[in-house]
């Protein structure tokens, strides 16, 4: 079986978030497609300035090349950062160029401090768009990342799908 792991990261807290789960993912084949900014701190302050106000054009290739790519996935995880409790502003964008329509889904948030706002929103667009969601989880780090519970999700996956 074979999943896609899908994620938005600014410091790589996210990034390595997702490969945790992903390392536990012991029933699939993992694939990873990441929405990575790059440059100086406020180069990427810049980039989530426009990203809030609805211009995705700095990320426009990697959207097509996410739409575009074969998508028979078995299962797809999502994982978003949280920015003054939101979700980044591209989430919606990325989540309608995957074909989730009847997919398991699962989705981690990564957030420094509250994150419930962000937890609802991604939920919400994963359900607009058709996908199953099977398990959510917010993960709560200021420096580090949470990888020993991110591992925990993903074996949380892979118990849920085999039954």
């Amino acid at each position: 079986m074979k999943a896609l792991i899908v994620y938005f990261t600014t410091l790589g807290k996210t990034k390595k978030t997702a490969e945790a789960i992903g390392q536990s993912l012991k029933n699939y084949q993992v694939d990873y497609f990441g929405f990575e900014l790059t440059g100086v701190f406020g180069q990427k302050v810049g980039i989530i300035g426009q990203l809030e106000k609805g211009d995705f054009s700095s990320m426009s290739e990697d959207l097509l090349k996410l739409e575009q790519m074969d998508q028979d996935y078995d299962l797809f995880v999502f994982g978003m950062p949280t920015y003054g409790n939101k979700p980044p502003g591209v989430y919606k964008e990325i989540i309608k160029r995957v074909n989730i329509q009847g997919k398991p889904v699962a989705y981690f948030g990564t957030c420094a401090g509250n994150g419930w706002v962000t937890m609802d929103q991604v939920t919400a667009a994963i359900e607009e768009a058709g996908g199953n969601l099977i398990d959510k989880i917010r993960l709560r780090g200021f420096f580090k990342p949470k990888l020993k519970k991110a591992a925990l999700f993903g074996k949380s996956i892979n118990t849920a799908l085999a039954n």
